[in-house]
């Protein structure tokens, strides 16, 4: 019941963020407001919504935290059913817990602490209890059996925390996201009056009606365009070929986003301009799977996002097989689409192991490597959980960036580690998983492995890749014990 009353808040939230941005991006093309006139769409609306989240989110935060012991709750019910099982019908039970009510209690309770604290040997305090109670032998035994339901009670109620807490969060991510949408409505802004009509002119030139346009800048130097347009002559033009106009006209090298319309036709639609980038990545990748398995329980990803980030993550399911590759083709579909929809890789980290966490019928583990470039400053940050060691490769130097912390799913709280560096043209980013690493049964692994990275010298990312695999394999006479991965990426400035 919690998972799906929680699955249900989390997915109107995630419906609330896709009408808006179909109304807030997808509506430009039907607005017929002039030049310079932001398109205003509501933002205390938006802003509603997220204070209902918030208040929502605070309503979870308050709930019970999880306990590692039994309380005194418990503990009152353990002894209410052992004088039930035991006392009821017995001659001596006013004697017991009369006259004697302090002495069984203080024996019975040291007992439960002693089981709680895992002591195999039987207590002390319960071995001549005997000398108070005729039934002692059997006492014992129904206080452990209670104990052990007590316990199990806990563990369950425990679990229904964590996955109340995990719900709280999702719910508090999905709030900011809605409060961050509030802020940037107001960025976005109708082009400039004599900035429009020179768009118009030049589009003029190539049979094109500019409709609209507008500006949306994330960050002041990277400016985006949306312009609504049509061509009049019944032919189409690709959108990529008036990528110089709107360099012309924005004063800034634009070419068309990832997700821009391909062709402008005879209709109108509104098409997505983004500053170009300064870098462009070259990604390889070369994997190989454990001997036996029919499918690797490693999982990757290459991605580039509009706002000039480009992405290698890379995600290692527990085990090997199909249930790894499961658990960890999961990770990375959540990544693709959290970022794509717009949160931070904080935020995005939080939620996957959030719903981890919420599995009902299993507890499933996976690492997450994920590593973040911005191609316009080339400043990587990484994020790992229980992922292994990222290698940075600068001409001769070798920079190494370790991670202590624990997989995804394993605790309700995201234990993760972060790490950011500036890369420079002709960088490499080395990533891997714990196969490859593994596979070195040197003592001095961590040294023959870097020193393998660094005799590979190669242009290709692909190529660096294949060697590396390959001589890791050489070492380990080609037998794959584990899933190997390895992923490379090499920075080149345009």
């Amino acid at each position: 019941m919690v998972q799906f009353i929680a699955a249900s808040l989390i997915a109107s939230g995630f419906w609330m963020l896709l009408e808006l941005g179909r109304f807030l991006l997808g509506g430009l093309g039907r607005q017929q407001e002039p030049a310079g006139i932001s398109p205003g769409p509501g933002r205390e609306y938006v802003e509603r919504y997220a204070e209902a989240f918030y208040r929502l989110a605070e309503s979870y935060q308050g709930m019970p935290k999880k306990r590692e012991r039994l309380g005194d709750e418990e503990m009152e019910h353990i002894f209410q059913q052992l004088r039930d099982r035991q006392c009821t019908r017995c001659a001596r039970q006013e004697e017991c817990w009369g006259d004697n009510y302090y002495e069984v209690c203080r024996r019975t309770y040291r007992g439960l602490k002693a089981m709680e604290e895992g002591e195999e040997a039987v207590p002390e305090e319960l071995k001549d209890f005997s000398r108070v109670c005729c039934r002692g032998s059997q006492y014992l035994q129904d206080l452990q059996e209670v104990f052990l339901k007590e316990r199990v009670n806990l563990m369950w109620n425990n679990r229904m925390l964590e996955q109340r807490a995990a719900a709280g969060e999702q719910i508090q991510d999905t709030a900011e996201l809605l409060k961050q949408m509030a802020e940037r409505i107001y960025q976005i802004r109708g082009l400039k009056e004599k900035e429009f009509h020179r768009l118009e002119k030049e589009l003029r030139y190539e049979k094109i009606q500019c409709q609209n346009a507008w500006v949306f800048c994330r960050e002041e130097e990277r400016p985006e365009l949306y312009v609504t347009m049509r061509i009049r002559d019944g032919n189409c033009i690709q959108a990529r070929d008036l990528g110089e106009i709107m360099t012309l006209v924005m004063g800034q090298p634009m070419v068309p986003a990832r997700d821009c319309r391909l062709t402008v036709r005879g209709e109108y639609d509104t098409f997505h301009y983004v500053t170009d980038t300064c870098f462009q990545m070259f990604c390889g990748i070369a994997r190989m799977t454990k001997e036996g398995e029919l499918v690797s329980g490693d999982n990757f990803t290459f991605w580039q996002g509009d706002c000039g980030q480009l992405i290698m993550s890379l995600a290692d399911g527990m085990g090997t097989g199909v249930e790894a590759c499961r658990e960890s083709e999961k990770v990375i579909e959540l990544l693709e689409q959290f970022l794509d929809a717009g949160f931070s890789r904080d935020t995005a980290v939080r939620m996957i192991n959030s719903s981890m966490v919420l599995q009902d019928h299993m507890r499933i583990f996976s690492t997450i490597d994920l590593c973040m470039v911005d191609l316009y400053n080339g400043t990587c940050n990484m994020i790992k959980a229980g992922a292994c060691a990222t290698y940075v490769k600068r001409g001769e130097e070798l920079e190494v960036i370790s991670c202590r912390a624990l997989p995804a799913g394993m605790m309700q709280g995201a234990d993760y580690e972060s790490a950011e560096t500036q890369l420079e043209s002709g960088d490499t980013i080395i990533m891997m998983t714990d196969g490859v690493a593994d596979a070195l049964e040197d003592e001095k692994r961590e040294d023959v492995l870097q020193d393998l990275i660094l005799r590979t010298g190669t242009s290709n990312a692909k190529e660096y890749a294949r060697r590396i695999l390959e001589q890791v394999l050489i070492r380990q006479k080609f037998q794959v014990r584990d899933d190997m991965t390895v992923l490379v990426g090499q920075l080149w400035k345009k």
